[in-house]
């Protein structure tokens, strides 16, 4: 029986820990999903020529279809300016264009896990060839699942039905 309380104790005090997990959830990467405009709930399969992103060296050149995408923003700017180049059922390119601007919010999680960046308020500044119908938006804040990598561990931003 004496040796239940300082079991208890030591025990109490082994769950315990200095330092906390650093579970990050801020992210630059904007998720796009497409759908399909007869029916929303089917994905659309888009062929991408290529993919331009402002503010940065990325050109994505797809060898594939997708229905979903991340996409970075530009870290220096309240504003990134994406230009899809697709291909169209009848195998021509056309160019969209989406702009977007976004608020930039640092925080300090904790002094062991640093600063970070939050990119909040998404809103649409300018669009090319896409209407008001095409575009839903989902989540304006850019955050992940800091336990998983997979595309799903990422709030979806926006739909785009073509």
């Amino acid at each position: 029986m004496k040796y239940i309380f300082p079991f208890f104790l030591c025990t109490l005090f082994a769950g315990c820990f200095s330092e906390g997990d650093c579970l990050i959830s801020a992210t630059n990467q904007l998720h796009i999903q497409f759908k399909k405009r007869s029916n929303s709930k089917l994905d659309t399969l888009i062929t991408f020529n290529s993919i331009v992103v402002s503010g940065t060296d990325v050109i994505f050149t797809l060898k594939s279809s997708t229905a979903n995408f991340l996409l970075p923003l530009d870290t220096n700017s309240d504003s990134t300016q994406f230009i899809f180049k697709r291909v169209k059922p009848d195998n021509s390119i056309a160019t969209d264009t989406l702009q977007l601007g976004y608020d930039r919010q640092g925080k300090v999680i904790t002094k062991d896990c640093g600063a970070y960046t939050y990119y909040r308020n998404l809103k649409i500044l300018k669009k090319t060839s896409l209407d008001s119908t095409q575009i839903k938006i989902f989540n304006t804040n850019l955050l992940k699942d800091p336990n998983s990598s997979a595309i799903t561990a990422y709030a979806l931003n926006f739909q785009i039905f073509y």
